[in-house]
């Protein structure tokens, strides 16, 4: 987990927790560290980490743990989910009671998965589109 200290006076107590599903395969976290580097060199005094449901760590109470040690008092989870199918509608906000339980002060969001927002489904279609205008070699 990577942990920036040294956060700006606008951001001191926040956290970020970029939570998504998790594989056995170490290369599908690629892209989602990649968000993580991302945000990290946008937002360089913010604590921020990865989190995963299943087969990675940590898991998201570890996560929050860890930010609120490093002294966050608010966190906003963002699940990198395109959809809100079962994990993002029952398993997640589950998993946000738990922690909500372990750390009573905490101020913690729960964002709709990433998936549902416009600039995504934007971004996407833009990625659509630019498929078809490929030439094949």
């Amino acid at each position: 987990m990577t942990l920036n200290q040294d956060l700006d006076p606008a951001q001191a107590g926040s956290g970020l927790i970029l939570l998504a599903h998790g594989s056995p395969d170490a290369l599908w976290r690629v892209p989602i560290e990649a968000v993580l580097q991302a945000v990290q060199q946008q937002a360089p005094h913010l604590a921020c980490c990865c989190a995963y449901l299943d087969a990675c760590e940590p898991e998201l109470p570890t996560a929050a743990a860890e930010l609120v040690a490093a002294g966050a008092s608010r966190i906003v989870v963002l699940p990198l989910f395109l959809g809100t199918g079962k994990h993002a509608r029952q398993d997640i906000p589950r998993l946000v009671e738990l922690v909500r339980m372990q750390h009573p002060q905490l101020d913690l969001v729960l964002e709709p998965a990433a998936g549902e927002n416009p600039l995504v489904t934007g971004l996407l279609a833009r990625i659509a589109l630019q498929s078809l205008e490929k030439k094949e070699d």
